[in-house]
């Protein structure tokens, strides 16, 4: 009968029997599986397709965690735990962590992620990290349209490929994978193992066979008779570290409460307190009776896993004498103790750059022997953040130029769209949004990060930065010898909500823990103390009118100016809070991320809170009146009559309904400016004129790369018989996305000769003493093998993406049917 909402995505935690559901984190992005390793760690690899700079993102889960999608991890993002990696973009689908003997170590204990879009199979490298983990993305199988992946107890894995669309359709398989010299290992009957045998079975090094048996031993009739043997094998050191935590669930899971006792004592030792710990209070209908007292000490415990383990129970024990102990360890740390931070920012910084405005770069680079190009967001609202670089050159010690357009970089990494030499990342000419002439550039996508070595000689770095053409956004350029951003710690222009910082945790679930028990009382205490800004971040989601009169009564008595000003704070974000759901919301593909809520809604106490700041802003010096207008802006609640900008009243709130196509059918462009799920929905709705395929095939360029004839001199992949291979959604996907799945026959290949000619195209015949190429335009070069030195095969397609960003739906689906009719 419990009802959760969720705004954003998470995770759900449930018994089997649809007991106890809770949330066990918030706020992530189309996560299609959890993989959960042996100690209860949790990892997810996210989606990406609605911009707004949430890329794929890799995270590490602990229990009541809040990620920040969407309202959050732009701008609030001192209120989230970050992700582990931003990877950029992707479709992450299913994941798991493999444990399991018979392969080489380096290919196990590892998570494993899917990604459909980039048709790979990810190993991410993950290291220990106070509470949490750092990590080393690594590409490990590539498999298309991958889909999910798992194993069994005797080590063979296992890939599904789901080789279809969002509108489903035919083809798909799945693949084994073993190590080589690999030999199948029987398992026992697990039906016909007695519970001491099921117990003893936890001490296999199979993750997968220890979770089999602890099942079967739950589901005997007999299981209780393995108590002894658990709590046995739990309490000996000598055992597998991953089989003592296994014997702890099972025996928790198995007889319950009266498993506390046995636990507690367990908790005594060092080497499994977080498990024993976590186990007392994993399940919510069994807490009654528990003492907080073991976990309030855990607070204070050296092992910084057992303290978030401790913070995490008790929330969840409902008991608000701890809130003082929560309190002690909510202050957060200057610096994460796991990660060297920049000391100083040596580099080009421009400050937020928006509309048309055009900011000059000129940079000494003597001192560096790489060049990072960086944007980062900086969100205005609007705007598409389609950052550029104009006329960029470096400049020798001669004084001659070189135009960076013409170097190769080492590596380009951008939010929604592509990195692109003389063009925007949309695919279009590169324009400057002012309207003057660019000669040449790169465009890029916010947040982006290009990497270049430099050559010998080199001086200076110059360019002009702005929006191209049809942007708007506001952006902060930045150009350094690091690939930092200031205060980042790592090569990747996604800002801290993607960098790791294990220092937030402990505080973070310690704030939920008091929001959990409704500590008000404690917290209106304790603003007064060491511990203010743990305790007013707690309050600003306590919606009692408890916590508004003390915030009020604390922001006209208190003697202190900063503690007035961090209680107006707290006060502008209790003004409102999210929307209930009820069915009437919903918020498309591209969802609004100025946060720090989706639907701010006022409630009882918003005019009360509303009337003691405008108090507060009259009375107040201008360092009030400033935290008070800054923050009514930041969180989007402005209040009438503070001053001349907020005098308004806000907008109406606006539902996001279904895109209405009859009015965008025919609009010039509407293709670049919708989501990839938008584009093909499209498909089956707008109806298009396939008869006028042919004159929008040949007025798009397509004919400059296929041919729809036999009789023509093939080029790129042949399209005349293209709807007897692929369904319209295909054709579609190919066209958008044409590096998603290049044409077998068609990969790009790259052939260096001997003597230092390189050529790039398709290899259309290969004989015993002749290979023949074909470039993009046709020309054929027929090659001697022997003059051969090296053939690479290239992952890119030749076909740029952003061909159909220009057109009009009406006109992209007539040509997507014009294509599926060639069949013959």
């Amino acid at each position: 009968g419990r009802t959760l909402t969720c705004y954003g995505g998470g995770v759900v935690r449930v018994r089997p029997d649809g007991s106890d559901i809770e949330m066990y984190v918030h706020g992530l992005r189309n996560i299609y599986d959890v993989a959960i390793d042996p100690r209860m760690n949790m990892f997810t690899r996210g989606n990406t397709n609605d911009g707004g700079g949430w890329n794929i993102r890799f995270i590490h889960e602990i229990q009541t965690g809040e990620y920040g999608y969407p309202v959050l991890f732009k701008r609030f993002t001192n209120e989230i735990i970050p992700a582990l990696v931003d990877v950029g973009g992707g479709s992450g689908t299913g994941s798991m962590f493999f444990s399991e003997p018979g392969w080489p170590a380096r290919y196990t204990n590892v998570p494993m992620m899917c990604d459909w879009g980039r048709q790979q199979l990810f190993i991410h490298r993950v290291t220990p990290d106070g509470a949490s983990f750092t990590q080393e993305e690594e590409a490990f199988i590539a498999c298309t349209k991958i889909s999910d992946v798992d194993c069994d107890a005797s080590g063979q894995l296992y890939l599904g490929s789901f080789n279809s669309g969002y509108t489903g359709g035919d083809g798909g398989f799945v693949a084994r994978v073993v190590p080589k010299d690999w030999t199948y290992k029987a398992i026992p009957d697990l039906q016909k193992a007695s519970p001491v045998e099921l117990a003893a079975l936890h001490a296999s090094p199979s993750a997968k066979l220890r979770l089999a048996a602890q099942q079967a031993l739950l589901e005997n009739p007999k299981g209780k008779t393995a108590e002894k043997s658990l709590y046995e094998m739990a309490a000996d050191k000598s055992a597998l570290h991953d089989s003592r935590v296994a014997a702890v669930f099972t025996l928790k899971q198995l007889v319950g409460v009266e498993s506390h006792k046995v636990l507690l004592k367990l908790s005594q030792d060092a080497s499994i307190r977080e498990h024993a710990l976590r186990a007392i209070a994993d399940r919510a209908s069994q807490l009654e009776g528990v003492s907080p007292d073991a976990f309030v000490a855990a607070l204070k415990d050296n092992n910084p896993r057992v303290q978030v383990v401790a913070a995490v129970a008790l929330g969840r024990l409902g008991d608000a004498s701890a809130a003082p102990s929560l309190l002690a360890v909510t202050p957060v740390p200057d610096v994460a103790p796991s990660e060297a931070k920049v000391a100083s920012y040596e580099g080009y910084r421009s400050g937020i750059v928006e509309g048309s405005a055009i900011r000059l770069v000129d940079f000494d680079v003597r001192k560096l022997k790489d060049l990072y190009l960086l944007i980062g967001e900086g969100d205005n609202g609007k705007g598409t953040d389609h950052g550029s670089w104009f006329e960029p050159v470096l400049v020798k010690n001669d004084g001659s130029e070189l135009k960076l357009s013409e170097l190769p970089w080492v590596s380009a990494k951008g939010g929604w769209g592509k990195t692109l030499v003389n063009k925007a990342c949309t695919g279009a000419a590169l324009q400057r949004e002012d309207g003057k002439p660019v000669a040449f550039g790169i465009g890029s996508h916010a947040p982006s990060v290009i990497h270049y070595k430099l050559p010998p000689g080199v001086v200076r770095f110059k360019a002009s930065v702005g929006n191209s053409k049809g942007g708007g956004g506001a952006m902060e350029f930045f150009v350094n010898g690091t690939g930092l951003l200031p205060g980042a710690t790592k090569a990747n222009a996604a800002g801290p909500h993607a960098t790791p910082n294990a220092a937030i945790i402990l505080p973070h679930v310690a704030v939920n823990a008091l929001v959990a028990l409704d500590a008000a009382e404690a917290c209106l205490a304790a603003i007064d103390g060491p511990n203010r800004a743990g305790a007013l971040w707690a309050l600003q989601s306590m919606y009692s009118d408890r916590t508004v009169d003390g915030l009020i009564e604390k922001l006209e008595s208190a003697s202190d100016a900063k503690t007035r000003q961090d209680v107006a704070k707290a006060l502008v974000r209790l003004i409102h809070h999210e929307k209930p759901y009820e069915g009437d919301t919903w918020w498309g593909t591209r969802p609004d991320t100025r946060g720090p809520f989706y639907y701010p809604t006022t409630w009882t106490r918003s005019d009360a809170i509303k009337a003691a700041l405008v108090k507060a802003y009259e009375a107040g010096d201008d360092a009030m009146r400033n935290v008070i207008a800054t923050y009514t802006e930041k969180d989007r609640a402005p209040i009438a009559g503070l001053n001349k900008e907020s005098a308004a009243a806000p907008p109406a709130k606006k539902k996001q309904p279904k895109v209405n196509l009859n009015k965008i059918t025919n609009a010039d462009g509407q293709v670049g400016k919708m989501g990839l799920e938008d584009v093909l929905i499209a498909l089956n709705e707008v109806k298009g004129d396939p008869s006028r395929g042919k004159g929008l095939f040949t007025q798009q360029g397509c004919i400059a790369c296929h041919t729809l004839d036999k009789t023509e001199t093939p080029k790129g992949p042949y399209m005349g018989q293209v709807g007897a291979i692929m369904n319209r959604e295909q054709i579609a996907m190919a066209i958008l996305r044409p590096n998603a799945e290049i044409s077998q026959g068609f990969k790009t290949v790259m052939i260096t000769m001997n003597d230092g000619q390189v050529h790039v195209g398709f290899v259309t015949e290969r004989l015993n003493d002749q290979v023949e190429i074909r470039d993009i335009a046709g020309q054929v070069t027929r090659l001697r093998p022997e003059d051969i030195k090296t053939e690479v095969l290239l992952e890119k397609s030749m076909m740029p993406e952003g061909l159909a960003n220009g057109m009009s739906l009406e006109d992209f689906v007539s040509l997507v049917k014009f294509l599926e009719s060639k069949k013959k």
